[in-house]
């Protein structure tokens, strides 16, 4: 009689424990830990200092001419004939140089290289000319722009030009800029015309 009723017990106990609220707890506990982000590492970027390099007028213009050594070959229309100084005299007709001259490829090719030409000596220009309007012209903003733009001097005269030559000139344009900066505000504004690209075959 005592042994069956301890095999009655002994399971029912058993079962309570189980069952507690402790061990429930417990469970919940393990759940709240298992949903715990892990720990990331940072990585560090490292700082990196980018250094343009700043070229003369003159080294740009001799890489851009590089780079775009293809557009003097298709437009180099010079020589196209010439005379042999032999006897019999011999006359030396340069059928590329003729197509070149001609054909609309040789037009853009010269039209760009002029571009190229006309960059060159606006940046000698400016190499001089917006330093001296910096520090003389007394103008800020648009204004300093614009009188820039619209007075920026002749290439060929301005590179063999003396200091003195070069203040008088400005001196001169900033005594007409007073009564013109609104005219020349609104000229400046108009849209300018753009030069086809060679590669444009429209």
């Amino acid at each position: 009689m005592l042994r069956s009723l301890f095999l009655l017990i002994f399971p029912a106990a058993f079962w309570l424990n189980t069952n507690s609220p402790a061990i429930k707890n417990t469970d919940s506990w393990q759940e709240v830990r298992d949903t715990i982000a892990p720990r990331r590492d940072t990585i560090g970027i490292e700082e990196v200092l980018i250094q343009r390099e700043v070229l003369s007028p003159e080294e740009q213009f001799r890489r851009d001419s590089s780079e775009y050594r293809i557009i003097y070959l298709h437009g180099d229309n010079k020589k196209m004939i010439e005379a042999i100084n032999i006897f019999p005299p011999v006359i030396v007709i340069n059928i590329n140089k003729i197509y070149n001259h001609f054909s609309t490829s040789g037009k853009r090719a010269r039209s760009m290289q002029k571009v190229l030409k006309d960059r060159f000596e606006n940046d000698k220009i400016n190499q001089t000319w917006y330093p001296l309007t910096q520090q003389l012209a007394k103008l800020e903003g648009q204004q300093l722009e614009d009188f820039r733009r619209y007075y920026q001097p002749n290439y060929d005269w301005w590179v063999v030009a003396e200091e003195y030559e070069q203040l008088d000139y400005l001196f001169k344009r900033l005594r007409n800029y007073g009564d013109s900066a609104s005219y020349i505000r609104e000229y400046l504004a108009l849209p300018n015309k753009e030069t086809p690209s060679f590669y444009d075959r429209k």
